[in-house]
């Protein structure tokens, strides 16, 4: 009834907040071609109309019957964006930043559900498309917004289009295209704690014969970073960026055209600065009482570090075959890092949980699909997909002064689909969707690992294994025009994520494997633009049911306590959101969000806390005493599973939203640009698996400013910048390891930053 009561009330807001003699506008025209790698301009740049891909054919984001949050190059950079995490609050029930503990790992979280694991074997549950190649490890996704022509956040299960891991939703990035004419453009910006960043590229135009079209950007960062070491006297939370994109167009005018794009990034980053919190453990007495107070200083004996270079690219190939085009994707993505980090926030006993990780890994993938012309009374998509990746990883743990553990990590993955979406139109205005993509997922999982006390090993196990899971997941949609500018939708859709295996395993039991997850979807809502184009406002109503949930909990190793992934739960997430964009007069937008989430576990019956006992009943007790098994050996002990499903959702807060205002004041020399955006997030829990204080953000309003002399055509400009301006102590998220103190990591404080541009 709760569920039915608010798919039925989101739709009848939708209707009510839409007048009945709305004027109707011409769309705009939609040049662009079918294909995921169109290159897909503003129909209308002051009023935010951007053409999207979301349903492998170039629309409207009005036309989408999903809800999609898109931001193009200009609302990037009036936002002062430098990577992914700084359009953090922008789209409502999107959360993003960083992971916290291993520093340049971003945490996305839409709808209620997120995943936080640097591990490349613990799969996203939003998935990162970059030039319509998925991205299979979440450390090359950290992405520096430079050269981006825009950023769609999919909300909701996109199995059927966009393939694996995007349970709840897809962060689809397209990078900017090279243009017809010569060009170029450089830019400096300058900013607090040290920022330096030089930005430039050039495009070639047309040549050879007008069949190619080539571009080179190039990005240099350096940041120093906005907390201090006190141990070592230097700066965390900095960063070095170098980063180089080429793309090459070949377009010989006939039924062909092909577009190459390749990239390189090297990032060095130090950190992160942990805040520890007083567990009551006497050696968080010996920390510098500085660090105890000052939330931008931290005690560690090292400066922890996370050094990332990754490369790739993408080639795609669209062919005109009289009805409609076929399209094929190649991708290729390598990546490796090297990672040091201070997991328990004390300084004596020194080492403990000192975790080092070397990675290296590589993925390929192909697509091939088929798009049918529009506007035909049925039209569809079907395809084929193909993905695989293989990866090796070395993890050192010094546990205490005496004890060390020891992995060596690999695992080959293998993924092939086939998808097809189906849209009919029996009445005018009127469409009918049917999809599905059926996926198959094999892992095989190398783990061997030893455990050293005063250099003597005293245990140690191998494992050679292997699974594999299969899916159906279906999409149905219904979306009606009442008018032209007014189109309303109900959609139902699947959503599963595959089983896979433990990296921080140190026995047997605790490696896995673990099942798939599974989300059932169900959304409606309606897309608006009102009063002659005057307010756009748009609504969406969802209810996500999942089951199988993969989550942490803690089990008994070789040496102590870990977090270990294992199918733990069921949830319910429902929700709204509005966004509305109002332009009162010609240069002057107004855009506003809203947004509702109450997201509950529905059954969570395990042993989460990592205290192991003599089997003896427990309050909240909901399952069995288990007896805890090493390397097959019962070692006395017992889990006892009690009742979780009162933990919070981890970065879900139940009710957000932004104000954004642009003003643009023209002049004999071209014009002044001011934004200004306001973002609410109410309190939430970062951990998820504890109800403690310390691991909750608070709430809190960040405001964000700019303002930009710019010339005519943006020939030169000049912005003046302001982040954070109240300078608020806002956590990006907070961790524990095992019996170990919390420890938060903190959102940069107030920057300010000018940057200078010019275009030739």
């Amino acid at each position: 009834m709760k569920t039915a009561f608010l798919l039925f009330s989101t739709a009848a807001v939708a209707l009510a907040a839409t007048p009945a003699q709305a004027q109707a506008s011409d769309p705009a025209t939609d040049t662009a071609a079918d294909g995921a790698t169109d290159t897909a301009s503003d129909t209308d740049p002051a009023f935010g109309e951007i053409l999207v891909t979301a349903q492998r054919r170039s629309e409207s984001v009005q036309d989408v019957p999903i809800a999609i949050s898109a931001f193009n190059s200009e609302m990037v950079e009036s936002s002062g964006s430098t990577n992914i995490t700084s359009l953090n609050g922008l789209a409502p029930n999107v959360v993003l930043q960083t992971q916290g503990l291993v520093a340049n790992v971003p945490m996305i979280s839409i709808r209620g559900m997120s995943t936080a694991d640097p591990d490349p074997n613990a799969d996203p549950k939003v998935s990162t498309i970059i030039d319509g190649v998925y991205i299979p490890f979440v450390s090359s996704t950290m992405l520096d917004l430079f050269d981006i022509e825009r950023v769609e956040v999919l909300k909701g299960p996109q199995g059927v289009l966009f393939g694996k891991n995007n349970l709840a939703g897809t962060l689809n990035v397209i990078t900017a295209r090279p243009t017809d004419d010569f060009g170029a453009e450089a830019r400096l910006t300058l900013g607090s704690f040290g920022l330096k960043q030089i930005r430039g590229k050039v495009n070639t135009g047309r040549f050879a014969n007008d069949m190619l079209a080539a571009k080179v950007a190039v990005n240099f960062r350096d940041y120093d970073g906005y907390s201090r070491n006190v141990i070592t006297g230097n700066r965390l939370n900095g960063s070095n960026v170098k980063s180089v994109r080429g793309a090459l167009d070949f377009d010989p005018g006939g039924a062909f055209d092909s577009a190459l794009v390749v990239d390189w990034l090297k990032q060095k980053t130090t950190g992160p600065a942990p805040h520890v919190l007083d567990n009551g453990d006497p050696n968080w007495d010996l920390l510098p009482d500085e660090v105890k107070t000052d939330v931008r200083k931290s005690a560690v004996l090292f400066d922890p570090i996370a050094n990332t270079e990754t490369y790739g690219g993408s080639l795609t190939s669209n062919l005109d075959v009289g009805y409609g085009t076929i399209t094929s994707v190649l991708g290729y993505r390598h990546l490796t890092y090297l990672t040091r980090g201070d997991f328990d926030g004390l300084i004596t006993p020194a080492p403990q949980l000192d975790v080092s990780r070397d990675f290296s890994g590589e993925s390929k993938s192909a697509e091939l699909r088929y798009v049918s012309p529009a506007g035909e009374p049925v039209d569809f998509v079907v395809g084929l997909y193909y993905q695989a990746d293989k990866w090796r990883q070395f993890n050192t743990v010094l546990a205490t002064p005496t004890t060390t553990t020891l992995a060596q990590l690999h695992q080959d993955t293998e993924s092939y689909a086939m998808f097809a979406l189906v849209n009919a139109h029996p009445l005018d205005g009127l469409t009918l969707s049917l999809g599905g993509r059926y996926s198959h997922d094999r892992k095989k999982y190398d783990i061997a690992t030893q455990v050293l006390v005063n250099g003597n090993q005293t245990s140690s196990f191998a494992s050679s294994l292997e699974a594999s899971w299969a899916e159906f997941t279906p999409r149905l949609t219904v979306n009606y025009e009442v008018s032209r500018d007014i189109m309303v939708y109900a959609n139902y859709s699947q959503g599963y994520k595959a089983g896979g295996f433990n990296s921080r395993g140190t026995i047997p039991e605790n490696v896995g494997p673990y099942n798939p997850e599974r989300v059932n979807a169900f959304e409606v809502g309606a897309k608006t633009d009102l009063f002659d184009r005057l307010l756009r406002f748009n609504v969406a109503g969802f209810v996500n049911n999942y089951r199988d949930l993969q989550s942490s909990v803690t089990k008994m190793g070789a040496v102590r306590a870990e977090n270990i992934t294992t199918n733990v739960a069921a949830a319910k997430i429902y929700g709204f959101e509005v966004e509305s964009l109002l332009r009162p007069m010609d240069n002057f937008t107004i855009g506003a969000n809203v947004a509702y989430l109450h997201a509950r576990y529905t059954d969570f019956c395990a042993d989460t806390n990592g205290v192991f006992t003599n089997g003896a009943p427990e309050v909240g007790q909901c399952g069995p005493a288990v007896p805890i098994l090493i390397n097959g050996v019962p070692n006395g002990t017992f889990a006892v599973p009690t009742d979780s499903s009162d933990l919070d959702l981890a970065n879900a807060p139940k009710w957000s939203g932004s104000l954004s205002l642009d003003y643009a004041i023209p002049t004999g020399f071209g014009e002044i640009k001011l934004h200004s955006d306001a973002r609410y997030s109410a309190r939430f829990n970062t951990w998820g698996r504890s109800n403690l204080e310390g691991y909750y953000r608070g709430e809190v309003v960040l405001l964000n400013a700019s303002i930009a002399v710019a010339g005519q055509d943006d020939r030169w400009k000049v912005t003046l910048y302001g982040s954070n301006l109240t300078d608020q102590d806002v956590i990006s998220g907070a961790t524990n390891a095992g019996a170990t103190p919390i420890s938060q990591f903190y959102q940069p404080p107030r920057e300010f930053g000018v940057d200078f541009a010019v275009k030739f």
